[in-house]
């Protein structure tokens, strides 16, 4: 694997020796949810986008999330993804526009490999470094042999309050994916606690991921603590 992170040229040769762990999954843990203004001529243009996701993207606004599951059918992982949209899926699906993720890396290969087969999530291997900084502010260091990707810093303020995928429209919760010449589509459920959050660093250092301002930033919610199902993936 590269230091480049492009997913298009990943095969999963090197996770063949990694248990398969099937859908359902029930994940714990905690986050970021960064809901960012979209410029459509830039991503349009970034080719860190795969070219089956430009050429049908609609970008009102995008998102950009940071997890840390502390539990998982695969174990513990964290995990960084952006959605910069919707897509067009063909009629095996029933010609459904979808949101969809581009990019995402994982700190666990068992999540990778999982991830490509149960749901066609187009997941890469990375190292994350999560620290402290003043005011409590979580940063949170992606690199890859070394190599610097991704830095996030944020911090929660106020008051929490329960947050539930039940009280969202299902055009709004399901995922369409593109992978191994199938597509995949998927509504996962959440429920927990959250609150407001600032963002103080958003910052692309490599090639995971494409370019991201904090400028674009409209909204952030810290996750406090959630529960999440991830059922069986519709695939055609």
């Amino acid at each position: 694997m590269n230091t480049q992170l492009n997913s298009i040229d990943l095969n999963d040769d090197e996770f063949v020796g990694i248990e398969e762990v099937p859908a359902p999954w029930t994940l714990n843990g905690k986050g970021l949810i960064v809901v960012l203004r979209s410029k459509a001529d830039k991503l349009l243009a970034d080719q860190r986008i795969p070219l089956d996701i430009r050429d049908t993207l609609k970008t009102p606004v995008s998102v950009l999330m940071y997890v840390d599951y502390t539990h998982s059918n695969a174990g513990p992982y964290k995990e960084l993804l952006y959605i910069p949209g919707t897509a067009q899926f063909s009629n095996k699906l029933g010609n459904k526009r979808l949101l969809t993720i581009s990019n995402i890396v994982v700190s666990s290969a068992s999540s990778v490999k999982n991830g490509r087969i149960n749901w066609g999530i187009p997941k890469n291997l990375c190292s994350f470094d999560l620290a402290l900084g003043p005011n409590n502010t979580q940063v949170v260091s992606l690199h890859h042999e070394g190599v610097p990707q991704f830095e996030l810093a944020y911090r929660g303020k106020g008051f929490t309050f329960p947050i539930n995928t039940g009280l969202v429209p299902g055009f709004m919760k399901t995922l369409g994916q593109r992978w191994g010449g199938k597509e995949f589509m998927y509504s996962p459920s959440a429920k927990g606690k959250a609150r407001f959050a600032n963002v103080h660093v958003l910052q692309n250092l490599g090639n995971a991921f494409p370019d991201l301002e904090i400028a674009d930033v409209l909204t952030a919610l810290e996750i406090t603590q959630f529960q999440m199902t991830f059922p069986l993936a519709e695939i055609a």
